[in-house]
This record gives structure tokens, C-alpha cells and sequence, in this order.
């Protein structure tokens, strides 16, 4: 249970400090951000979420688990930015690829924790 808090603090922590930066460029589209990061969130407690109920009932199949749902949260975050138009954003790269790759870095850290237990 410990690791969970420190894996979603890790996480709210990146979003503040992701926020923080936002405001201090001023870039603007503030509900654009928002809508992001609550898309993010719910695949990034999705994932974890889909990782325990499957260490329950498969844990000797938590890596091929694991690379299923990378497979769909990528699939999932590709339909999302283009619905969003996040390509309007300056700079989008850094403010919307970074953090889907430290969330992605958190989960990879998480699941690896899990089949070390197993």
C-alpha cells in the first residue's frame, strides 16, 4: 500500500510542478491543460488499478499485462490529443509528450515493483 501513495504523490507532484511552470510562461489555454491532465490521470489510475486486480488473479502474467495496457494508454493518448488540438499549443512537445512519458516512467516503476513481489 505504500508504494501506491508514493507512485500517485510522484505523480501529483509532476502535475503541480507541470502547473507551476504553465503559469509562470503564461501560455494560456488553461482548460485544455486541465482537460489533459484529468485524461492522464484516469489512465494513470487505470493502469494501476487493472495492474493489482490482475496481480490478484494472473500474477504470472503481470508483464504481458503490463504491455497490454501500455499498448492501449498510448492508443487512448494518440485519439486524445488530436480530439484536443493540443498541436495549438507552443511548445507542445515539452508541455503534453514529458508528461505522458514520466507517468508511463512511474507506471513502468510500479509494475516492475509488483512482478518483483510475485
Amino acid at each position: 500500500m505504500k508504494n501506491n501513495i508514493l507512485y500517485i504523490v510522484l505523480y501529483f507532484v509532476m502535475m503541480a510542478v507541470h502547473y507551476f511552470i504553465w503559469n509562470q510562461l503564461g501560455l494560456g489555454f488553461e482548460s485544455l491543460f486541465i482537460r489533459y491532465y484529468i485524461f492522464l490521470t484516469l489512465l494513470f489510475v487505470m493502469v494501476i488499478t487493472v495492474m493489482n486486480i490482475f496481480r490478484m488473479i494472473y500474477p504470472d502474467y503481470l508483464g504481458f499485462v503490463f504491455l497490454g495496457l501500455v499498448m492501449v494508454k498510448l492508443m487512448l493518448i494518440m485519439i486524445v490529443t488530436n480530439k484536443l488540438k493540443i498541436s495549438e499549443v507552443p511548445n507542445y512537445e515539452y508541455h503534453f509528450i514529458l508528461p505522458y512519458l514520466i507517468s508511463l516512467t512511474l507506471v513502468t516503476f510500479y509494475s516492475v515493483n509488483l512482478i518483483k513481489k510475485d
